[in-house]
């Protein structure tokens, strides 16, 4: 089943375990931990103390108090870069197994941070200048629900600090090269993605 806080994508496996683990929290509980985590998102030091403090109530060790901290995260953030609504959310986080009471907790810390969130990924994401290349790779094989995909590995080039480095420095050692891993439903939804922006800013014109 695809959500639109995923990408259009599948659930994560790990995120589906995560998901239990998440209702074994208190709703208030979850929702002081999700409002923690979502000041944190920017930039702001995490305090540890106050995760380990709520993680207790649901009786998590150290382990399994960070990976509650990663699918609060994970979900805070795909679903702001995604820019699913919150009724979005609430609802395909309920219909992941999520209590209705945790998924609201949930979803009003996501309301009330989306914009701040939305603005660190638009500020962390990939940005391009001067002359590029791309090229495209198989990195390995993904097996998900018993079968056996290639990960694509795209490459991309800034030849512009290739020249750069070959003219002041040794072009050998050259860090111009950025590469992405993608499963082949996460590259259809990029490519999707990328066509819909396209299509976005050819309309601005």
């Amino acid at each position: 089943m695809r959500f639109r806080f995923c990408w259009d994508v599948d659930c994560p496996d790990w995120l589906l375990a995560e998901i239990t683990t998440l209702s074994k929290l208190t709703s208030v509980k979850l929702r002081l931990l999700a409002g923690n985590v979502a000041k944190a998102i920017p930039g702001t030091t995490l305090s540890y103390d106050v995760v380990i403090k709520l993680a207790k109530d649901a009786k998590l060790d150290e382990h399994g108090a960070e990976a509650v901290v990663a699918a609060v995260r994970w979900i805070l953030e795909s679903a702001a870069g995604a820019g699913v609504s919150a009724s979005v959310l609430d609802s395909e986080l309920q219909q992941l197994g999520l209590p209705k009471e945790h998924a609201t907790a949930m979803t009003k810390v996501y309301m009330d941070h989306q914009e701040s969130i939305h603005q660190h990924l638009r500020d962390a994401s990939l940005k391009v200048r001067g002359n590029t290349k791309w090229s495209c790779d198989i990195a390995g094989v993904d097996i998900g629900h018993g079968v056996l995909s290639p990960v694509i590995k795209l490459n991309l080039h800034d030849i512009s600090k290739e020249i750069s480095e070959g003219v002041n420095g040794d072009p050998t050692n050259s860090k111009s090269d950025t590469s992405v891993v993608l499963t082949p439903d996460q590259l259809h939804s990029l490519i999707h993605e990328l066509t819909e922006a396209r299509q976005l800013m050819e309309g601005l014109h």
